[in-house]
């Protein structure tokens, strides 16, 4: 079982069983992790040009941001075994989990989507970010070869 969905399971057992203590909700949860996301991560080096770009173009949040860039990173890394981009790109590997638990094994599509919906975007939103992705990692020399294979892993022909 992946780590979003034991949380969400262990969230919604705890919601079910306290309801009127109101104490703890999903919404609080998910706020946690993405100011935990926000606070831990440092953005720096190159990386700091793509997380302006996405927000100036996208019009959404820091954090957004961040945690969006995040989770497409880890499911490359983690679907294609290499880090090449990271390294290309100065600040990039910094957006790689940033020690949140929220982007940690990210390893399918879904689970991107999953993490779009707890930033509060839509997963639509992955189809804007893809393009301005890509665009930054090529200016950064990441090869057209491991940029088609991102593309491919990142945006699936449903």
């Amino acid at each position: 079982m992946n780590a979003i969905l034991k949380k969400f399971l262990f969230v919604s057992s705890i919601y079910l069983l306290a309801p009127t203590a109101g104490a703890l909700t999903l919404d609080d949860v998910l706020s946690s992790e993405t100011q935990t996301l926000s606070s831990t991560t440092e953005v720096s080096g190159e990386a700091q040009q793509l997380v302006g770009k996405l927000q100036n173009q996208l019009g959404v949040s820091e954090t957004q941001a961040i945690g969006g860039t995040g989770a497409l990173l880890q499911l490359a890394q983690n679907q294609l075994g290499t880090d090449t981009m990271t390294s290309e790109a100065s600040g990039l590997s910094n957006l790689l989990g940033g020690g949140s638990s929220l982007l940690a094994n990210i390893s399918s599509i879904d689970e991107v989507q999953s993490t779009f919906s707890a930033l509060g975007m839509d997963s639509a939103m992955i189809q804007q970010f893809v393009p301005i992705m890509l665009g930054f990692l090529g200016q950064q020399g990441v090869g057209s070869s491991l940029l088609a294979q991102l593309q491919n892993l990142w945006m699936p022909v449903a």
